[in-house]
């Protein structure tokens, strides 16, 4: 009995000398005062464990969550100095199998209304795009999956999934849909000859579909459309060979103008880095804009001789740095700092002009990716930075709110779908 307590004694001594030594080693390492030469690095380990395996903690966490939630940076700071209600309608995930699209005034985040739906979906599909129409239907697509519309009730009252769905939904003044789609299939259906070789690739058409009955009224080959008017060389300009056209947004022109007809659609094709005014009627390509902006989104008009799309300023496909900085700084050119922007083109004068560049720049407003603006009141535009998740509203200049979608998950909030401000909610 004596032996074993004598032991037992012995042990305890030589573990709080080990704990006393670990502890004079892990000051000495964190001040960097000493050299233990090859006890460096396992001490280093040992008395970080506690953090990795906290970050492990977290990682596993985000790992889990679905996709359609962003980690909140610790440093965000909001900002709400809205006078007025704001009626955003958007969409978020509840849990992996369900969605929900609602109505949410910003100046209180409170919600007006909502719809959900439940449905077996992997973790990151998203509900695209909502609209919402004067009697309560909803019109939006599931990821680039169906695209469906329902009544006030939830009731579906079409699904349209013969054509994949890519991102914006526009109305026409008829009510049907403008939109580009995918064809369901999970390879090239476009093809051209490069120096002999067979190159496939992904094509995209252009749609309208009666809103009424989804049926498709109008299909359109983009790789089709850049044969017929000698453009099948601005395919080599895109960073992507197997999705160099990528068409995220189809705006149609709801009025004659001298510079665009009724009927006309203008089409940002992402990858190419450019926007086409088409005239669906007459199957006229009548311009072709490049310039100043590279990865666009979201066309809109803005009055009678303008339009006005986010410019992504990113690349249309990774890109790397193969040979790294140089290593005599006096031989640096610096080429600008770049960051997202709002470009309006002038129909008349096919001029280039920035607005709100400043504001951008000073807030660092960037989103790689998707991305909008909306003008809806007189020198107030909402702006979705998609990737982070931040929703702006800058008014007479200044930004008036900066917030997210915070979400059941501390620390996470919803990632943004393409948020539309209801002019005329009630």
């Amino acid at each position: 009995m004596l032996n074993r307590i004598i032991q037992a004694f012995a042990f305890t001594v030589i573990g709080l000398f080990l704990l006393a030594m670990f502890g004079w080693l892990s000051v000495h390492l964190s001040k960097g005062d000493k050299d233990f030469g090859f006890l460096n690095e396992p001490v280093k380990f040992m008395y970080s464990f506690p953090d990795m395996f906290e970050e492990s903690v977290e990682e596993a966490k985000t790992f889990a969550l679905p996709k359609t939630f962003v980690k909140t940076r610790t440093t965000f700071q909001p900002i709400n100095k809205l006078e007025e209600d704001v009626f955003a309608l958007t969409s978020y995930s509840d849990t992996n199998n369900s969605r929900t699209i609602a109505v949410i005034n910003l100046k209180d985040h409170s919600i007006q209304e909502k719809w959900t739906f439940h449905k077996e979906m992997m973790d990151h599909l998203r509900v695209f795009h909502p609209m919402l129409l004067p009697n309560k239907d909803l019109i939006f697509s599931l990821d680039q999956h169906t695209l469906t519309r329902v009544d006030s009730n939830s009731n579906v009252q079409w699904v349209q999934s013969g054509a994949w769905p890519h991102h914006a939904k526009n109305l026409d003044n008829e009510g049907n849909i403008w939109l580009s789609t995918y064809p369901n299939v999970y390879y090239g259906t476009g093809m051209y000859k490069h120096v002999g070789r067979e190159v496939s690739f992904k094509d995209e058409f252009i749609n309208k579909i009666d809103g009424k009955t989804g049926e498709i009224l109008f299909n359109k080959s983009m790789a089709e459309l850049l044969y017929e008017n000698g453009l099948s060389n601005y395919l080599l300009t895109s960073g992507n060979i197997f999705d160099p056209i990528h068409v995220n947004d189809v705006q149609p022109a709801l009025k004659t103008t001298a510079f665009y007809q009724e009927g006309d659609v203008f089409i940002s094709a992402k990858h190419l880095s450019a926007i086409l005014h088409y005239r669906p009627s007459t199957n006229e390509l009548i311009d072709y804009i490049r310039g100043p902006f590279n990865s666009q989104h979201d066309v809109d008009f803005f009055g009678d001789s303008s339009i006005i799309f986010f410019n992504n300023n990113d690349y249309s496909a990774s890109m790397y740095n193969y040979e790294g900085p140089s290593k005599d700084p006096s031989k640096v050119v610096f080429a600008g700092d770049l960051y997202s922007e709002i470009m309006q083109y002038n129909l008349a004068t096919k001029e280039f002009s920035y607005l709100l560049k400043d504001v951008f720049r000073e807030h660092e407003i960037f989103t790689a990716t998707e991305g909008l603006q909306q003008f809806y009141a007189p020198n107030a535009v909402f702006v979705e930075e998609q990737n982070d998740g931040i929703l702006w509203i800058i008014k007479e200049g200044e930004v008036v709110y900066k917030n997210v979608l915070k979400s059941q998950h501390e620390g996470f909030h919803h990632l943004p779908n393409w948020t539309t401000i209801l002019t005329d909610y009630e």
